[in-house]
């Protein structure tokens, strides 16, 4: 558990403890009424409550033991962030000596400016004019290398290596050039490998670096001088080893990876060689030596990088790849593109205490030997982002069975990371720590272990030096993206030779300095916090230190937990007690004896400042586990200061939580004296029962706690120190005895606190006997152990029930007396049930489900060993303590509010305990009638339970009284169990129906219906008479069934007593809801079986019924109206009735749809032109006065509206209007076999046209009326309209307009429809003509204006004007989307197969390309021509309309051709595959520029094999070539080529392609015939 999580639940813990105080679980008072089953508790025992702040709390300033609750949370907040950390995450030490001899201007023009580093054990910087400068670490210029030959030819030094021991100095240049020197004489190069000129091999050197390659890397191989390795930026690697001959060095250079750049002028003719991808050599590393000898070192193993694959090469014995992996695929390419690794050689580690234990379970790559385990070499590599660490191992087997062979390589990846950019350079810094420079200059510090990042550092004010040695080479890769290649957004400029790791210190490598960092180690980052003064932080983070909280790796601590622990366990001591004193000692100025010491104003900061050390001193020392500082030095500090209030305060809570049990007994005695000096009784009773008592004074704790009257503290002392149950239980007698001394009149006083406060002491009583008796610590309430809690209870079972008064202690004690007088029997239990007998009886309550009080059994003790009151004890049983309750509690002086406990007692534990409690029958039945008396209504429903336990094994005689009894005190369940105990369920029906709860809900009467369905259910076993009881019990409560669940009540009646649906109408008459769930559950289960329903209709479902539903319909659910009127006929209800309910409820649509269905549509029609004028004026409703009648006059202001209501309205209107369109169109449909009407007048219309003419004239006057108030003068609308944005009234006109344009584009539709339908033009069916000029006619009568006519005119023709525009607009879309796909398909038959060879693999004759025999162009003209006249022909046959592409000519032609030859040659198939003619899609063949007679057989054959194919046409730059494509299952291409690519002539006529290779067609119809033949 991490330090922040302890110290918020210790805070937690404290501060959770609420006001309540002991009554809340204790009975304080006498004559308090308990719920019997009510457990006793203390405010110990839950942690929601405590005494603590009942305390006095003074201020935070004034006293040093007030509350002080420290936010863990909020000191972690004050730690220093990554932004202003007072110490640095790598300390850095610029080396200004170094930086002056190479950045100066001097130095740049005599040496060059710097380009790489080499770090050993001196410092190697290579510069611009090829010299390698070479320093110690005192920054002194040991020699520049390369000073005194001329280099200029060479090029700047691009990499320097050096040597394993450090005496030999390599460096690669950008020429290609590599030198090695021997750094003590740099007179002159030991070996120098020039360029290689690959147009110049010798039979010296084959291999080596050109001339314009850059060496980017170049290492020497294990401890030899002679053997190194390099790689260049043009992608190639190399191995050089120098041998000695007589006279001269010679230079065996061996090539690892990559090719030369094509050399020479490109082929123009023939193939062209693949194009190469870009490549170089990103990253490379050569496997570094161990300190002890690994097998896999015998390998030399070389890691390289390039843009596409790591690839590990060894070069021992010989150069093989020995792995290699692709660069993911789940990189982005955004990232940039980089590439970077770095070794770590095997190495020897110590084991941690954690890895001892998991190595041997699953580790075969290592060996350990004692507490070291060998490490194998590893390799860490990025990709862009993504790290991955690998290690290197050998094959175990090959070394145990040889060990001189070569041993196979194994490669183990371990873990990955995901940085959140590209990592440009990677570097081990130790065996557990990785850096990572981003590509924006951040140092990540990477711990292995965890593969996390535990630092970030800016490195920008490093201005790191890097080199763009890649972009020129991989430009291709950034512009040339194609699909299937790789590209990325950018690649990254190379940082690897400038950032260097060496013995756990940086080097980086800058553009104006050189510098060294080492990561901060943890005393370090500590030394800081404590010189800044910052001690609260410092010991925070000293504690996290300690406890492995945070990474131990990168600031140097070890993993090992016990080696850290030592390590830093003085430190943490030194800094908690140096910071303590340092900041105590200011604190003298006002230290008083008293603990309130400090001023209010300035003070206050200083005593937080105190308070906020004191509390992670504590912590810190708690973690440290060292108790003796913590109250010996710490201890003494605070009380030098008179502040040991503080000290206490901070220790509080590690009481509370019992991580402290044990404190010296001076600190306690100081504790003690502090705390109760200050009135703080209560927090310090808390205290001393979490404390361990063997660190107690007990003499001074008992006085103490008898002094302050603190009775758990004193309890918890006598009975885990002492191990004395009785003691306690004497001074709550004497507490009795003051308490009746006090008198009556005292006693009644509820303002009197000292009786207050001494009932509540009193009432523990009870709860240390609880608490003893169920075997638990009081107050605490841990469990006791089973020896320890037997003879706890054995001791108080012998004080209570011994009989007699007893002297205690045993030895010089005095008699424990109960009263002056002569003492009765059972004193002490008189005592106590005489001060409260209900809390007694609920203590041996609780006691009776010990099984200590079964009898001892043979064994349990050993008699002799005991003492007497344990003895008698064990003796005590249920039977015992039963017989003396009834004695004591039958005697006078007990009223029946306290006997009737007694009741509930002996009731509940006869029946559980039957076994070892026998009791008289009559003294039962006592006991039986007085439970059916509660005194009080309090605990009625405990005497009801007490009543069903005793019921469940005694029989009373008289049970029908007990019944009449049980009725009139209301004991329903015990009812309710007799009576189907009795199998009375009749009667068991009406008394769930008398029992009410209190809150008036019906909870209790759910079971009903499952026993009237149990009763009633045909395959239950009561008889015919039990089942006619229950039906009329639930006739009877058919009213109080419908009240609890009327849905269930109706499922129940459908299903057993259908008689009583007739009875709902009376019954529920004044319950409307409830008549209407009934109704429509009885409903929804009729039409759940609508066809059987509607030829036999149930008999409860009468026309009143249906009535009645819709009735209730309208009034509880208006929106299922309709749906239950579509499953009515005619005749099922009276239509006046229901129209009646529906107008009264408003419900239009209900309204509609009935006088629709009794074909009433002029009626239905005019019901709604009164609903949309109704609308009309809820519209002009929403605008008020202000916004109508805006005139030219007035300006064009804006005016808006609820935009909400506004919809609303809005969308009712359109609902209606398009209803009124249906009703219309409907009544045009049925009118068109009706019987027209002769006209008595000009205007007179057919009964489908009048309700066309209202719904216009109602849609139209609504219209003007509305446009005449919001817009008198129609020139503002105008105006208005023409705007880009309307306002509320602009809106309003326009909808209505659309509109009256849906209702005419309705009514033309609806006419020409009927028109076309073929209906005689003479016919009286709805017409157009006839509406519209009655609708003019009516328009003009009522609006003589011309303006008016006009408008109405307009709405009409914009109705016309916009059906022509949506007819069009759609037609235009589908043109364009036809030809869309026309273009796609002709476009996608244009594309074409490259034929991937140029000769014919049968006979080897050139067929298509460059060098094709001569003829083949007039061959191609021929053809062409041809078909031109084929097509001028074709076009001139009659009846031909459709002109085709020349393809398609072409291969129709070619079809007609053949199948005139197949007639003349008579070799006309007709079956199944063949029945087209010459025009057929299936019957394929073959056509050429000339047509061979010696293939015509061949043909007919290839036809008839190939009459599946699907021809598809393809183009190019050079041919237009047709293919044929076969069948799958013949696994063939068929090819007729017509460009100039073709072989002319007669032998060479046509090509056949067959998986991608090409034939003349004579040759493949050779091939098809022997494969006919076979």
């Amino acid at each position: 558990m991490s330090v922040e999580t302890r110290r918020r639940r210790r805070q937690s813990s404290v501060s959770e403890r609420s006001t309540a105080s002991t009554t809340d679980f204790l009975l304080s008072s006498p004559q308090t009424i308990r719920k019997f089953d009510q457990r006793f508790h203390t405010r110990l025992e839950s942690p929601s409550f405590s005494l603590r702040s009942v305390s006095p709390a003074p201020s935070v300033a004034r006293s040093g033991i007030s509350s002080i609750s420290i936010n863990f949370d909020d000191v972690l907040e004050r730690l220093p962030s990554d932004a202003k950390l007072p110490w640095e995450v790598v300390r850095w030490t610029k080396l200004r000596k170094l930086s002056s001899q190479v950045y100066s201007e001097q130095a740049k023009q005599q040496f060059g400016t710097p380009t790489c580093i080499a770090v050993g054990v001196n410092i190697a910087v290579g510069t611009a004019k090829g010299m390698v400068l070479l320093f110690d670490y005192s920054q002194n210029l040991l020699c520049a290398i390369g000073a005194n030959i001329n280099l200029l030819e060479a090029g700047a030094v691009t990499a320097v290596g050096l040597s394993a021991d450090n005496t030999y100095l390599a460096s690669g240049h950008e020429h290609g050039h590599i030198y090695v020197w021997h750094i003590k004489r740099p007179m002159a190069p030991r070996m120098h490998i020039p360029p290689f000129n690959p147009l110049k091999p010798d039979h010296h050197r084959r291999d080596g670096h050109t001339g314009d390659a850059k060496i980017l890397h170049i290492g020497f191989m294990a401890k030899r001088h002679s053997v190194l390795a390099s790689a260049d930026d043009k992608g190639m690697a190399f191995f050089h080893s120098s041998t000695q001959q007589l006279t001269s060095k010679t230079v065996r250079t061996t090539r690892l990876v990559g090719r030369y750049a094509s050399l020479g002028p490109s082929r123009t003719d023939g193939p062209q060689p693949r194009q190469r991808k870009a490549t170089s050599v990103l990253a490379f590393g050569i496997m570094p030596l161990s300190g002890h000898s690994h097998p896999v070192e015998s390998r030399g193993l070389i890691a390289l990088m390039t843009p596409h694959i790591l690839v590990i090469i060894s070069t021992a014995p010989t150069a093989q790849t020995q792995y290699k992996v692709g660069r993911p695929k789940s990189i982005s390419d955004t990232m940039g593109l980089s590439a970077c690794l770095d070794w770590f050689p095997a190495v020897k580690s110590k084991l941690t205490s954690e890895k001892r234990k998991t190595n041997n379970m699953n580790n075969k790559s290592h060996s350990n030997t004692n507490n070291n385990i060998d490490l194998n070499p590893r390799l860490a590599y990025c990709w862009s982002n993504q790290v991955v660490i690998f290690e290197v191992s050998v094959a175990q087997s090959d070394v145990k069975e040889n060990k001189n062979m070569v041993p196979n390589t194994e490669f183990t990846p371990l873990k990955t990371f995901i940085a959140d950019e590209a990592i440009v350079a990677l570097k081990w810094l130790n065996s557990q720590i990785i850096i990572m420079v981003t590509i924006t200059q951040r140092l990540l510090i990477l711990n292995e272990h965890t593969m996390k990042v535990t630092e970030s550092v800016d490195l920008v004010p490093r201005q790191i030096m890097r080199h763009d040695y890649f972009s020129e080479q991989l430009n291709d890769l950034v512009i040339s993206g194609s699909e299937g290649s790789d590209h990325y957004v950018t690649i990254t400029d190379g940082f690897f030779n400038s950032v260097k790791t060496f013995k756990g210190r940086l080097f980086v490598l800058g553009m104006y300095e050189f510098a060294i960092g080492h990561l901060s180690s943890w005393a370090e980052r500590l030394s800081l916090l404590m010189e800044s003064e910052n001690f609260v932080d410092a010991i925070i983070l000293a504690t996290k230190y300690y406890s492995g909280e945070t990474d131990q790796v990168t600031i140097n601590l070890p993993e090992d937990d016990d080696d850290r622990h030592d390590e830093m366990r003085d430190k943490i001591i030194e800094m908690v007690l140096t910071a303590v004193r340092y900041t105590l000692s200011d604190s003298g100025r006002s230290t008083p004896t008293t603990l309130n010491g400090f001023e209010q104003d300035d003070d206050d900061a200083h005593y937080r400042k105190i308070a906020d050390l004191a509390e992670v001193s504590f912590e810190a020392l708690y973690v440290l586990q060292d108790y003796s500082i913590l109250f010996g030095n710490l201890y003494e500090l605070f009380e030098d200061a008179n502040l040991r209030g503080v000290y206490f305060e901070t220790l509080e809570p590690y009481i509370l939580n019992e991580n402290i049990t044990s404190i010296p007994p001076a600190v306690v005695k100081e504790l003690i004296n502090i705390y109760a000096s200050l009135a703080l009784n209560e927090r310090l009773e808390e205290m001393i029962c979490h404390l361990d008592t063997t660190s107690l004074d007990i003499d001074q704790v008992t006085t103490l706690c008898r002094n302050f009257q603190l009775y758990d503290a004193l309890i918890y002392v006598w009975n885990q120190s002492l191990g004395d149950y009785i003691a306690p239980m004497t001074d709550f007698v004497s507490l009795i005895r003051r308490y009746h001394k006090k008198g009556d009149d005292s006693k009644n006083n509820e303002d009197d606190q000292g009786i207050v406060k001494l009932q509540s002491d009193i009432s523990k009583v009870y709860a240390y006997l609880s608490y003893i008796f169920t075997s638990r610590v009081y107050p605490t309430g841990q469990y006791l152990r089973d020896d320890q809690a037997d003879g706890a209870k054995a001791s108080l079972y012998y004080f209570l029930f011994l009989g007699s008064i007893i002297t205690w202690p045993r030895e010089n004690g005095k008699e424990i007396r109960t009263t002056d007088e002569k003492e009765p029997s059972f004193p002490y239990l008189r005592l106590l049930l005489g001060y409260n007998a209900p809390a007694f009886v609920a203590v041996m309550n609780e006691a009776f489900e010990d099984t200590f009080l079964n009898g001892p059994q043979d064994g349990d003790f050993d008699s002799i060993n005991e003492s007497d009151d344990v003895i008698f004890g064990r003796s005590i049983n249920r039977q015992y303590i039963v017989n003396i309750l009834l004695e004591i509690l039958s005697g006078s002086g007990f009223t029946s509010r306290e006997t009737i406990y007694l009741d509930m007692f002996i009731a509940r534990n006869s029946a559980k305990y039957k076994q070892f409690i026998t009791l008289d029958s009559l003294l039962i039945h006592q006991v039986l009638t007085r439970l059916c008396k509660p005194p009080v209504s309090e605990i009625a429903d405990d005497c009801q339970l007490s009543v069903e336990y005793l019921l469940s094994t005694y029989r009373p005689d008289n049970l029908d009284e007990l019944v009449k009894v049980f009725v009139e005190v209301r004991y329903f369940r015990v009812l309710k169990w007799l009576f189907k105990t009795e199998k009375n369920y009749a009667r068991l029906i009406d008394v769930y129906f008398e029992d009410v709860t209190d809150d008036g809900s019906y909870s209790a009467r759910k079971p009903v219906f499952d026993t009237i369905e149990e009763c009633l259910d045909p395959h239950s076993d009561l008889s015919d008479e039990q089942r006619s009881d229950v039906r009329s019990a639930s006739l009877r409560n058919f009213r109080n069934l419908a009240l609890t669940d009327a849905e269930h009540t109706a499922e129940l009646m459908e299903k057993f007593i259908p008689e009583a649906h007739a009875s709902i109408y009376d019954r529920l008459i004044d319950k409307k809801r409830l008549q209407f769930v009934y109704l429509k559950t009885l409903f929804a289960a009729e039409l759940s079986n609508e066809p059987a329903s509607k030829k036999h209709k149930s008999r409860w479902n009468t026309q009143q019924a249906r009535e009645t539903y819709l009735c209730l319909l309208c009034e509880f659910e208006p929106s299922g109206v309709i749906k239950f009127l579509r499953h009515l006929q005619k005749g099922d209800f009276r239509i006046s009735k229901v129209l009646a309910a529906l107008e009264s409820a408003g419900i239009i649509d209900g309204e509609i749809f009935l006088l629709r269905s009794e074909g009433q549509y002029a009626e239905a029609i005019r019901r709604l032109i009164r609903h949309l004028h109704y609308l009309k004026e809820q519209l002009l409703l929403l605008y008020p006065e202000s916004a109508r009648g805006r005139r030219q006059t007035r300006g064009t202001r804006w005016v808006h509206v609820d935009e909400r209501k506004l919809v609303d309205v809005d969308r009712s209107l359109q609902h209606y209007v398009i209803l009124g369109i249906r009703l219309c169109t409907e009544k045009v449909k049925k009118s068109i076999n009706d019987v027209h009407r002769p006209a008595t007048g000009v205007e007179a219309l057919s009964e489908s046209e009048a309700v066309w003419l209202d719904l216009i004239d109602s849609i139209v006057a609504l219209t003007r009326e509305v446009s005449s108030t919001l817009f008198p003068d129609i020139t503002v609308f105008e105006k208005m309209s023409r705007s880009s944005s309307y306002d509320s009234p602009t809106k309003s006109i326009l909808f209505l307009r659309r509109l009256v344009q849906d209702v005419f584009s309705s009514l033309l539709a609806a006419t020409t429809t009927n028109n076309n339908s073929g209906a005689s033009a003479g016919s009286h069916n709805a017409s157009f003509l006839r509406i519209l000029e009655a609708f003019l006619s009516h328009t003009a009568a009522a609006s003589p204006s011309v303006v008016d006519l006009r408008n109405v005119l307009e709405n009409i023709f914009e109705a016309y004007i916009y059906e022509k525009q949506l007819l069009s607009l759609t037609n235009q879309l589908l043109n364009r989307d036809l030809m869309v796909r026309v273009s796609k398909v002709y476009n996608i038959r244009q594309q074409g197969w490259r034929v991937p060879n140029t000769v014919c693999e049968v006979c080897g004759k050139k067929v298509w390309g460059a060098g094709v025999p001569p003829g083949t162009y007039s061959a191609w003209n021929n053809k062409r021509e041809d078909l031109e006249r084929r097509k001028k022909e074709r076009f001139k046959l009659p009846g031909r309309t459709i002109v085709e592409s020349d393809e398609d000519f072409a291969a129709q032609e070619d079809r007609r051709d053949r199948w005139r030859r197949r007639g003349r040659d008579g070799d006309v198939h007709e079956d199944e595959n063949n029945k087209d003619g010459p025009n057929g899609d299936h019957v394929v063949g073959l056509s050429s520029c000339s047509t061979s007679d010696k293939g015509k057989n061949r043909e007919e054959h290839a036809e008839e094999l190939d009459d599946s194919d699907s021809i598809s046409e393809f183009k190019n730059l050079e041919h237009d070539l047709v293919f044929i494509r076969a069948a799958d299952d013949m696994d063939l291409q068929v090819t007729h080529q017509q460009s100039a690519g073709s072989s002319g002539g007669e032998e060479l006529d046509s090509l056949v392609i067959q998986s991608k290779h090409v034939y003349h067609k004579n040759c493949w119809e050779k091939i098809k015939d022997v494969r006919l033949a076979s």
